[in-house]
């Protein structure tokens, strides 16, 4: 995968200017899942990833989505999930000058980017009830995609083709979702300013179904701890070691080497140039995949 190290070289500049942004505006964060994990383990992002993940208090994560000028200018942009087209429920601060487009069925190019999520605090303290809210809170996220993405003829072709019936009805019932990806939207922000209680005695992170549900102690990231990443240095949870064995158990234990890869997808990168959609299409039409 020749793309990996310039991809990480590249994120690893958006990962300066947030830190930047961060310290300049007083907001809290933390390193997040693997990117916690490589601070720990390796100094440095997993040697098999391509990503960055920070955890914002909720109340710094609204202050960072209202920080406009600071992502006014020609380097760094802030998609979020009011973003037309953007199919993410969380932030991403990206490179202007970079171009990716992860899956072909959903039509939007981001550039390299850092993935910003926000750590709620919550009054529920039932184990049952914070999964049920997850499941509602990945449910809601699952019809936003949905409506976000493209359903070409060829796909619906290739249900029949292979009598994949139960395939060809989901895509049918999805395609007829894109009219509705406002409505879905709405419906998700909703759902969120219920999600957060300020005076709630938990922190709950509702971010993806990688880690399950996710319930963290208020001491673990009740202040924050630096550790070398890379050539810099990054913010980690203060209960960094408490936090690590609730999520990956044996942190310090490297996977098998068969799990030592990439989950993200790219069906286009170019970390040279900023291009827009169609000129992204352009590009493909003349058979270029990758320009590191």
């Amino acid at each position: 995968m020749d793309y990996m190290e310039p991809l990480k070289d590249a994120m690893m500049e958006v990962l300066k200017y947030t830190i930047r942004l961060c310290e300049d505006n007083g907001l809290r964060y933390f390193a997040y899942g693997g990117t916690c994990l490589g601070a720990v383990r390796h100094k440095d992002i997993i040697p098999w990833d391509d990503d960055v993940d920070l955890l914002m208090p909720y109340e710094d994560y609204k202050k960072l989505l209202s920080l406009d000028a600071a992502f006014s200018g020609p380097d760094y942009g802030l998609f979020r999930i009011e973003t037309p087209g953007y199919y993410f429920p969380f932030a991403k601060i990206y490179d202007k000058h970079t171009t990716l487009w992860e899956r072909y069925d959903i039509p939007f190019v981001i550039g390299a980017f850092v993935d910003i999520f926000p750590l709620y605090t919550t009054d529920m303290e039932d184990k049952a009830e914070i999964d049920a809210t997850r499941k509602q809170f990945l449910h809601r996220v699952e019809q936003f995609q949905h409506a976000n993405q493209r359903y070409p003829l060829t796909r619906f072709v290739d249900n029949v083709r292979h009598a994949h019936l139960r395939g060809l009805l989901r895509n049918i019932r999805r395609s007829l979702t894109t009219s509705k990806c406002e409505a879905y939207r709405q419906d998700y922000e909703q759902f969120e300013s219920r999600m957060h209680v300020p005076e709630g005695r938990l922190l709950v992170s509702y971010a993806s179904d990688r880690y399950g549900v996710e319930i963290f102690q208020p001491e673990w990231f009740a202040d924050y701890a630096e550790m070398p990443f890379r050539d810099i240095q990054i913010r980690v949870p203060i209960g960094w070691d408490a936090y690590l064995r609730h999520v990956f158990n044996d942190y310090m234990q490297l996977p098998p080497e068969d799990k030592r890869v990439s989950e993200h997808r790219k069906y286009y990168l170019n970390l040279r140039e900023g291009l827009t959609l169609d000129e992204v299409r352009h590009r493909l039409r003349q058979g270029e995949k990758c320009v590191c």
